[in-house]
């Protein structure tokens, strides 16, 4: 069961990191459902408290269950927690998905620590394990250097890339795994604060933050400054 438990607060605090907008979406729960603004704030008031002692273990697993609440029971109808139950079926269909794409096109480290500066476990992840579990749930070895392959290194990038922008968001758990540094003057990369998963990418909205409304306003200017080179490029051709 503990390792039950571990993995079913790890999907919540995940799942909210990346659903962390600053205000209410939809989008984590597939539309089914409602997520508040800044999620993780609100999960963390739960344990807010000091609740560390041993007198107040029902008080620490109270505040664990509601927690994780703010993702699972976002209808707030659910009367007790199931540890194997996902968030919702619509859910449930999107994490088989991707597990299958991941398995067939994007395998890629996925593992936690070793370090101190956060709260989660060590997990080192292991490539022949992880290729492993594909074969027993899908019957084939993952290729591991398809996206490589298909989409070249940022080695390959900086050599024979232009004119693209990597935004990354400051909360999005998928941050590390990102182009954090510019690679070229057309080939950028930068860091949204307070931004979660591509929340740069979505329609605008009133509560919108600043820093978001900045980083949508450098990617239009680069993509005109794109266009613009590439009329001159054609003009001066056509001369």
């Amino acid at each position: 069961i503990g390792r039950s438990a571990t993995q079913w607060l790890n999907n919540a605090i995940a799942y909210m990191s990346m659903g962390n907008f600053p205000y209410s979406s939809g989008y984590i729960l597939n539309n089914d459902g409602v997520l508040p603004a800044f999620p993780v704030r609100v999960a963390c008031e739960y344990l807010a408290e000091d609740l560390a002692s041993n007198d107040r273990l029902e008080d620490w697993l109270a505040g664990l269950a509601s927690f994780a609440g703010v993702y699972y029971n976002y209808s707030k109808t659910l009367p007790c927690n199931r540890l194997s139950a996902p968030v919702n079926r619509e859910s449930f269909i999107v994490e088989t998905l991707w597990d299958y794409q991941y398995c067939t096109q994007i395998f890629q480290v996925g593992g936690k620590g070793p370090d101190n500066y956060d709260m989660y476990w060590n997990e080192t992840w292991n490539a022949n394990s992880t290729a492993r579990r594909c074969v027993d749930t899908y019957g084939f070895y993952p290729d591991r250097f398809h996206f490589a392959s298909s989409y070249g290194t940022p080695l390959d990038w900086a050599r024979d890339s232009s004119n693209i922008v990597w935004s990354q968001g400051e909360y999005d758990p998928w941050r590390g795994g990102g182009v954090m540094d510019d690679l070229s003057e057309s080939l950028l990369a930068f860091v949204i604060p307070q931004a979660a998963h591509h929340l740069d990418l979505f329609f605008s909205h009133e509560n919108d933050t600043d820093a978001v409304v900045a980083a949508r306003q450098l990617e239009m200017n680069e993509i005109r400054r794109w266009i613009q080179e590439r009329k001159e490029r054609v003009k001066n051709h056509n001369l």
